[in-house]
């Protein structure tokens, strides 16, 4: 099972997965505000999950704006892969920016790619490296779900920006037709922005593939 939350200006996507335990994991954690915050704590809370992990897909600044808040919270562990520690740090930079309020995570951050094996039965995630919107992109992949939490890799009928540092068009298209488009078809993609999509659907529609 899964929650989708949008939150904060840009309407970044954060989910909320949990099994048949009631444990869950957090992923992409962006929620800004207090209200966002207790929306957010108030379904955990209702729903009687208990929260496992916080998983990022990769370190940019609307998918972390909540990761204080939540790790305070829980006392949980929070994963994103080494490669994106840069764009971490940079987050607040960007927040001030934008004139968007920032509390930055000084936390121990671990390796994403070793949650796998941590994780309990029914959450445990496929991490696949994505490079291109970030470096250090992942997707998480549930298969046997035939779901896909791709960050902002790629969305419905799009994909992700390059112009931030770190960002390589080409190598982000690479890794979407290497590690994405081979998979079932009717494998769920639920993206950082927008509305979820199909395997299937991106590959007939999507201009940029």
């Amino acid at each position: 099972m899964y929650k989708v939350f949008y939150f904060n200006p840009l309407r970044e996507c954060t989910y909320v997965v949990w099994n048949g335990n009631r444990q869950c994991v957090i992923i992409d954690p962006g929620a800004i505000t207090s209200r966002e915050q207790e929306r957010l704590a108030g379904f955990i809370g209702q729903e009687g999950l208990t929260v496992e992990a916080i998983l990022l897909t990769h370190g940019h600044f609307d998918h972390v704006f909540g990761l204080y808040d939540i790790s305070q919270r829980y006392k949980v562990p929070v994963y994103m892969h080494p490669k994106d520690q840069a764009v971490f740090e940079g987050s607040e930079g960007f927040s001030k920016m934008l004139g968007l309020p920032y509390v930055p995570y000084t936390g121990p951050i671990l390796d994403i790619r070793e949650c796998t094996s941590l994780l309990p039965e029914g959450l445990r995630f496929e991490v696949i490296e994505t490079p291109g919107h970030t470096q250090g992109c992942v997707c998480l992949y549930l298969p046997n779900e035939g779901l896909m939490f791709c960050g902002d890799t790629i969305f419905c009928g799009s994909v992700g920006r390059t112009d931030h540092p770190g960002g390589d068009h080409d190598q982000m298209i690479e890794s979407i037709r290497r590690e994405i488009m081979p998979l079932p078809p009717e494998t769920r993609l639920l993206p950082g922005h927008g509305h979820d999509t199909t395997i299937e659907e991106e590959t007939l529609h999507n201009p940029y593939l």
